[in-house]
């Protein structure tokens, strides 16, 4: 985990992640996308207006416990 990018969005490739991480970029915090396919993450970053100017990072992260407490470390 990233200590520079204290937030972390899992399931930033539904609805609700999407939302999330607008209002993130929006107010220029610094955040991790992260989902179990992160093809489909960065396909939905893409989507979101003005990402390019966001500081955060896509990271794909498997549904079980240990990759979960792993990826929420320093957060």
């Amino acid at each position: 985990m990233s200590s520079t990018k204290p937030v972390v969005v899992y399931g930033a490739s539904g609805y609700t992640g999407r939302l999330v991480c607008e209002y993130l970029r929006e107010y220029n915090v610094p955040f991790i996308a992260a989902g179990r396919d992160a093809n489909l993450v960065r396909q939905v970053m893409e989507r979101v207006p003005g990402i390019e100017t966001a500081d955060y990072e896509v990271r794909q992260v498997e549904h079980n416990v240990g990759a979960l407490t792993e990826l929420f470390k320093g957060a």
